[in-house]
């Protein structure tokens, strides 16, 4: 490779340092998409030459980058060592990581189901734990009032208070024909609203996708939803409603509607950052025009989580009981300006804070209200699930829209 070609640019990546046994910092570098099965680890020096890859930087470039700030030259080897390693883990944006993409959508695409068994092989315990989330009594005040929930999608036994806050509210209105489901976008590739038309299999049965709306909200659109559909391959969030729903009303088929939300607070608001697929303002509007033409019994939940503190998620500070208070009175703000002033103030209340909590379901949150306009959001329920020994904290709340 010439010194002067650029170097290819590095994918998004999640990046988390550590200690080695001799105490030195390196850094362990995740594929986002989940392409590779294990973390890359480097050196400090490693993690610099990879700050650098953006795709016009050449060897050069990034020898003299190194050279101003550490006053020392970076051999090309080590360079070109990074950038090995780099593209035997799929991190690069180039040819090698795009087939690999490309086997993995044509795979997904093959399928008639999003097979979700080999996460939950034992399926008399997954019904057990949903079953103890569902005991006891939801208080909404009319059963014709409801009309979507908001939920956690933390895992059952730390999310367990909103998960049975919301579902017992939920109870009060089922069975539903139609569950319309909006989840997070974790692991996937898209910047833009994500659907799938492929059915969903769990230890609890299959479940099937109406295929028909979500052509007519293309329709409506004039957009297509589904191009991405592979990043729900991975995608948590949603899995784990339609888990409830199956629990829920067993003796009552039901159909879903799985849309993945991207995070409207950022800088292009609802637009997609990279200019790639529709708005989601817009595709809020054209699921509510679409549930309203049509008389099928439906309820929408919005799979969200909150706040994401602690050093595993970037803080470089211990955590401590008054930084979770903190976060709850942050938490708390937000949910009463979501109740009282809908969710476009909701989303312009975390954009003003930068999101400094990383709040992940924003775009779910906003979609669900958006699209069922006039109605009101009631908080039923906050949790944080608080572990000082691994530095994770995470908060949910569980809602009703009435």
């Amino acid at each position: 490779m010439s010194d002067q070609k650029p170097l290819p640019a590095v994918r998004g990546v999640e990046i988390s340092p550590f200690r080695n046994d001799n105490g030195e910092t390196y850094f362990a570098l995740a594929d986002h998409l989940r392409l590779t099965p294990g973390p890359l680890a480097v050196s400090a020096a490693g993690f610099f030459i990879i700050a650098h890859l953006d795709g016009r930087r050449t060897r050069a470039d990034v020898q003299e980058a190194f050279r101003g700030q550490f006053g020392q030259t970076l051999p090309v080897e080590q360079i070109d060592k990074v950038v090995a390693a780099l593209d035997q883990a799929l991190l690069l944006d180039n040819a090698r990581f795009e087939q690999a993409y490309a086997a993995r959508r044509a795979e997904y695409v093959r399928g008639t189901a999003r097979d979700s068994r080999a996460r939950w092989p034992d399926a008399d315990a997954l019904r057990g734990e949903v079953q103890r989330l569902l005991a006891g009594d939801g208080a909404p005040p009319s059963k014709d009032a409801v009309k979507g929930v908001i939920a956690p999608h933390l895992d059952y036994a730390r999310g367990g208070p909103c998960y049975s806050a919301a579902y017992r509210a939920l109870a009060q209105a089922v069975p539903a024909a139609r569950y319309v489901i909006l989840g997070t976008n974790h692991f996937g590739r898209s910047l833009s609203v994500v659907a799938t038309r492929k059915h969903f299999q769990t230890p609890l049965g299959l479940v099937r996708t109406d295929t028909a709306l979500i052509d007519r909200i293309e329709q409506r659109l004039g957009a297509p939803i589904c191009e991405e559909e592979p990043d729900h391959e991975l995608e948590h969030s949603i899995e784990l409603q339609v888990h409830i729903l199956q629990v829920l009303q067993p003796d009552h088929p039901f159909e879903i509607v799985p849309v993945l939300c991207p995070d409207p607070s950022g800088p292009a608001g609802t637009a997609p950052l990279d200019g790639r697929g529709p708005d989601l303002g817009a595709f809020a509007d054209a699921l509510g025009a679409s549930l309203a033409a049509n008389d099928k019994k439906t309820m929408l939940i919005a799979a969200a989580d909150l706040s994401h503190v602690g050093q595993h998620f970037g803080e470089t500070q211990a955590s401590t009981p008054a930084l979770l208070e903190q976060v709850a009175e942050s938490d708390r703000r937000l949910l009463s300006t979501l109740e009282r002033r809908g969710a476009q103030a909701f989303v312009e209340a975390v954009r003003q804070g930068e999101n400094r909590t990383r709040i992940c379901s924003v775009g779910c949150i906003y979609t669900l209200m958006r699209a069922l306009p006039g109605r009101a959001c009631r908080l039923l329920k906050y949790h944080q699930a608080v572990s000082f020994e691994t530095e994770t904290h995470v908060t949910c709340a569980a809602a009703v829209i009435e």
